[in-house]
């Protein structure tokens, strides 16, 4: 492989990682009221996607955040910035440090990346995105807890 690319990839995503950690004005958008109660039942791990905002798939420091809700009870957001594996490929393994735990609630979709696939209560999802909470923290949370199925409208993907 080509290390001069490996260099050019990895300090584009660490220089992402860094202005999502450090908190860009331009990615901050305001969370709706929280709603309440489970998803309704469908063939994807969940329910249709809340009304989003639009969003470019410039880098998520730079796009507008999308309101997203994570229907579930007590869902780990993991990361771990300083862990490449940890922004590149977002898993259990990797992003080791649950930096919050949350349950139904609102919070800023950021981007969205495959990493491990998730498998609960019969569903299955690759997909991550990576949230902003009401409280600032960052961190990953699998799509299966996310309002709107395996990728998350409105949510773009990560630039990395």
């Amino acid at each position: 492989m080509n290390t001069r690319r490996l260099l050019k990839v990895t300090t584009a995503a660490a220089a992402a990682a860094a202005a999502l950690a450090l908190g860009s004005p331009a990615a901050v958008a305001s969370p709706a009221a929280a709603q309440a109660g489970p998803p309704a039942a469908t063939a994807t791990p969940a329910s249709p996607a809340p009304p989003a905002s639009p969003a470019s798939p410039a880098s998520p420091a730079s796009a507008a955040a999308t309101s997203v809700y994570i229907w579930a009870t007590n869902v780990n957001v993991r990361y771990d910035g300083a862990d490449a594996d940890c922004v590149h490929y977002p898993s259990r393994g990797s992003c080791v440090k649950i930096v919050a735990t949350v349950s139904r609630t609102r919070a800023e979709g950021m981007c969205q990346h495959p990493g491990e696939e998730i498998v609960d209560s019969g569903y299955r999802n690759r997909w991550w995105t990576l949230l902003r909470l009401p409280d600032g923290t960052i961190g990953w949370v699998n799509n299966i807890y996310i309002q709107g199925g395996e990728k998350i409208a409105g949510v773009p993907d990560c630039g990395w």
